[in-house]
Formats: C-alpha cells, structure tokens, sequence
C-alpha cells in the first residue's frame, strides 16, 4: 500500500521517466493465480467439516468430536512445519538443482518430525502432552491417545505434498492443487458416507481414518502434477547480477528455520484454546461449540490465507520498488475484496436464519449447540478483516527474504493468545466458547501491528 505523504513540503523533482512496464498487474491476473489456490483452501476446510459432520453422526457426538479435537489440535502443531516447506520452496526454488537442494532440507525435516509424533504417541510423554498439556480429562485421555496414533501420520503426507506443491507454485499451476484437492474431498465423502451407512468406528477414529485417506489421496496426485511440470523448469538458472546465488543446504535451512518456529507458534493457537476451553465446566459441549464454529469460519475465510502467495509472487519489492509502481495498491484492492467479502459471509451465517439450517444440515451440528456456535460465529466474523493483511505483508517479508520477522509477529501473537485465554477463563468464563475467537481476534491485532512496523520500517530503510 502506498504511505502517506508528510505535510512539509516536498522538493521539486524533475519529470519521472515512464514506469517500465513491470510495474503493472491487473486484477484479472490475481484472481487467476489466487482463485484455484482459494478454492483449494476452501475444499481444504470442507475435508475438516466432513470429519466434523461424520463425529456427530457417532453414538457420542460430543466424545467423538472432543477425542479427536484434542489430538488433532497436537497434529496440527506437528504439521505446521511440514506446511512452511511448501513457502520455503516457492520463495527459494527456481530451477531443479535449487529443487533438489531443497527437497534435502524437506525430508529431513520430515524425518525428524515424523520421529517427535512416535515419541508422543508411543511413550509417557503421551500422558504428558495430551493429560497435562492439553488438559484432557481422565476420560477423554484414552480415546485422544487412539486417534493421535493414527492421525499422526498425517505430517508425512504432508511433507511430500508441499515438496510437489512448491514446484507447482513457481510455475504459477495452482489449478493443478486445486484438482489434487477436489480428488481428496471426493474420496473423503465417500468414506464419511460408507461409515454413516454400515456404523463403522463409531468413536473419533472415524476422523483419523477419513482425513488420513483423504491426505494420502491428495499427496499422491500431487506427484502426478509434478511431474508433469518438473522438467519444464530450467536445470540451472542463468546467473545474473540480479539473480540469487545457487542454492545451499545451509541457505535454505536458515530462511526455513525462521518459518518453522513461526509455524508451530501459528499453530498452537488451538491447542491453547482446547486447554483453556477444558477448564470450564461442561468442557466437552464447549470445545465442541468452538471447535465447530471455527471450522464454519476458516471454511469461508480460509483462502484468505493464500493471500500471502499473491503479494510474494505479484505485489512489488519491499525495498527499491519504483516509484510509480502500481503493484502493492492492486494487490491491497484485492486484499479488500477478499476480506470484506469474507467477513460478509460469515456475517450472514451469524445474524441470519441461513446459519441455523446449514450448521444442522451441512455440518451436523446438535441442535442443543446451535446458540453456542452462532454466538462463537457473531465474534469471528470479524477476524478476515485483520487476516488478510497478516498475510499481505507476510508475503512481501517472504519476498525480501525476511522470514525472522515472521517468527517475531508470532511470537507476540502467542503470547497475547496465551494471556487472552487464561485471563478469560479466569475472569470471565461466562464468555464460554466465545473465548476462543475474542482470543483470537487479540491475538491477530497484535501481530498486525508489529507486520507493519516491521514492513514500514524496511520500506523507509
């Protein structure tokens, strides 16, 4: 976005020569790199609300969801690494000797992620993490410990799709991820489907089998679509004055250790809020509550988060961008399409009686948890309206290759969110699962402001 001009009175410059043609891009252009990667990331959602509706169709509908909630919540944690390969490869990987460079640091981050999961799921520290950390009762703990045993093998798919995805990304061939999702979410409703029918796994496995599935689907079609562009990228880039360096190991582990811990603090944001959330009396409704009302929301403003894919690709540099550059007010335009557009949505499921027959008829929610999920809904719909700028000026980071900043604004997001929870659970847990987006909502806000210090000092520098 441009800044502000200062009120003292600018020097006369001589007429500036005609910006080279570069310096433009047109809406048409963003949507269609930014559409498949959104629908993806909505059909992404989708395959969590599937999970969701099929738990409630168990004999204990709150016990399902709850098991499974808890361990997916330390899945997530473990995976959010695996998810950052996929920015490391489209922001480092130009051609195939940078690829294979880079394909070495993923799978050993694959490696060591996948032996951390078999620690927890197979040791004491299973009752440490998911009893003492996370704050599962007595009796939630052994059906949490099942479901993470399986579901933890949800990172190793993980690794190899964001290895294939990321070639896709450079080649700018996101209708490619969007067809790899649509095969998942097919495959994933099938089984949902097969399970209602014959009341197979009737406890929060059901879960951990259909999105286990549904991953190995969707990493497998991912391969077929990288190989098909792979070879089109160059061996070796031609190296240029304004061309980065070959590709190291060490190179492309210090731009992707940063991410990793701004990944897991990302990513902790649930697993806090199911702890403090399982604090408060009637834990179960609540998690549940929340739980649901947070997959409605992130399945409506979910492609907000590939927003940072558009600004590192097509907004312009964050130092020595030209002066009639034209870029970053496109791409801002397009961060208030999507964002008010999404904040709209969830408007209208939260303040409408469109809300109550879609969370019973496509979600599956109890009825007894409607009021609690629109309520969580009514709060939430105001967290597209930040998350679209924290991802704008993470990509234009990504693009300078600052990625330590990232860490920093999450670092300070977690914080505020671990503050937030433990001071509403203690002072106010009336709020219920309402807690969980205001939370979320401080926690935002905090790392808005410190992304835009941060860009707005680089621009000045």
């Amino acid at each position: 976005m441009s800044e502000p001009f200062d009120n003292e009175e600018l020097p006369v410059a001589p007429p500036a020569a005609a910006p080279p043609p570069e310096t433009g891009v047109s809406q048409w252009t963003l949507w269609k790199f930014y559409a498949p990667l959104a629908a993806s990331n909505a059909m992404m959602t989708l395959s969590h609300a599937i999970i969701n509706g099929s738990l409630n169709r168990t004999s204990q509908p709150a016990q399902s969801v709850a098991s499974y909630a808890v361990a997916n919540s330390i899945c997530v944690l473990a995976e959010s690494p695996m998810v950052m390969l996929r920015q490391t490869g489209a922001a480092l990987v130009r051609d195939r000797a940078g690829w294979a460079t880079y394909m070495r640091v993923a799978l050993l981050a694959g490696l060591i992620d996948q032996l951390i999961c078999l620690a927890i799921a197979w040791t004491p520290l299973a009752y440490l993490v998911i009893h003492g950390w996370m704050g599962a009762r007595d009796e939630l703990f052994p059906a949490a410990v099942d479901v993470f045993r399986l579901l933890m093998f949800i990172s190793l798919f993980s690794v190899l799709r964001s290895i294939f995805h990321s070639v896709l990304l450079v080649k700018q061939k996101t209708l490619w991820i969007t067809l790899g999702m649509a095969l998942r979410v097919v495959v994933m409703l099938g089984l949902a489907a097969l399970f209602a029918k014959t009341g197979w796994l009737d406890s929060g496995l059901r879960g951990s089998v259909i999105f286990l599935t549904g991953m190995a689907v969707e990493a497998v079609s991912a391969f077929g679509s990288f190989r098909k562009w792979f070879h089109s990228m160059p061996l070796q880039q031609p190296r240029t004055e304004t061309t980065a360096p070959p590709l190291t190991f060490r190179r492309v582990a210090m731009f992707y250790l940063p991410l990793v811990v701004a990944a897991i603090t990302g990513a902790m944001t649930m697993s806090i809020i199911n702890a403090g959330l399982s604090r408060l009396p009637n834990p179960q409704n609540v998690i549940a509550s929340a739980t649901i009302g947070s997959v409605v929301t992130y399945l409506l403003m979910g492609p907000l988060f590939m927003i940072h894919q558009v600004s590192l690709f097509f907004s312009a540099p964050l130092v020595g961008a030209h002066p009639h550059d034209r870029r970053d007010r496109t791409v801002g335009w397009f961060c208030v399409q999507t964002g008010v557009g999404a904040t709209v949505i969830v408007g209208l499921l939260a303040w409408t009686p469109l809300g109550d027959w879609l969370l019973q008829h496509a979600f599956q929610a109890p009825a007894a948890l409607l009021p609690f999920i629109k309520d969580v809904l009514r709060v939430s719909m105001f967290l597209p309206l930040i998350a679209v700028w924290n991802e704008y000026r993470n990509g234009k980071l990504l693009a300078a290759g600052h990625s330590r900043m990232l860490t920093a604004a999450k670092l300070l997001n977690i914080t505020v969110l671990v503050l937030s929870v433990a001071a509403m659970v203690s002072l106010t847990p009336w709020l219920s699962a309402r807690i969980s987006p205001i939370a979320s909502l401080c926690a935002l806000a905090t790392e808005q402001v410190v992304l835009y210090a941060v860009c707005r000092r680089f621009k000045r520098a």
